[in-house]
């Protein structure tokens, strides 16, 4: 069983990674992980550089690196939002430290596409059958969508992306489902990377 670590960018992304939902998908594809193999960078500024200057990131990333690595990490991702932050997905990884080893997963636009891309979690969380979001990444703020449609069908807004993540766990959100999706690209890849693990020796 190989054992994986992760590195996020934020908040959202490391309270949906710690959660025993997403630990217990983890078990049943036969990678090892807990909540301490998790490490939030505490903002995309402490992965990613829009000019590709490392020296003020460099160390902290390193030191994040080998933690995980003392904690018997032998693969490590990064979660990080795109957040329309370059042309394109080669550009952006390309400003995003890391050890060529390492696995980048990009979110487009942000982690929230993957809820709009859930619509059996979303469903739940709205208390509403919602048909499935057509294009779930093509917004530049998801966010801003699901707040649009928590406002539509439940007459209140939500205001924070933490409180969001929680509520779409306890909806039921899976990464199975919203890789599903035909058009959610972001989480077929991170599927297709950790479903690959299994099939290294």
């Amino acid at each position: 069983m190989v054992t994986v670590g992760f590195i996020v960018e934020g908040d959202s992304e490391a309270i949906l990674l710690k959660d025993d939902s997403f630990l217990s998908f983890l078990q049943s594809i036969n990678i090892n992980c807990n909540k301490d193999l998790v490490i939030n960078a505490g903002g995309k500024n402490n992965l990613y550089h829009p000019h590709a200057d490392f020296s003020a990131i460099e160390r902290k990333v390193k030191g994040w690196v080998e933690t995980l690595k003392d904690k018997g990490a032998s693969v490590i991702f990064f979660l990080i939002d795109f957040d329309n932050s370059d042309p394109c997905f080669t550009q952006f990884k390309s400003k995003v430290y890391h050890y060529p080893q390492n696995i980048i997963v990009i979110a487009k636009q942000a982690l929230e596409a993957w809820y709009l891309a859930d619509h059996i979690a979303l469903s739940a969380y709205l208390q509403q059958n919602i048909l499935p979001v057509k294009q779930p990444e093509l917004p530049l703020s998801p966010f801003e969508e699901i707040k649009k449609l928590k406002l539509q069908y439940k007459n209140r807004s939500i205001a924070d992306k933490k409180f969001l993540t929680k509520d779409m766990i306890r909806s039921g959100f899976a990464l199975t489902n919203a890789a599903a999706h035909p058009e959610c690209l972001s989480a077929q890849y991170f599927l297709s990377k950790l479903n690959a693990l299994n099939m290294k020796p």
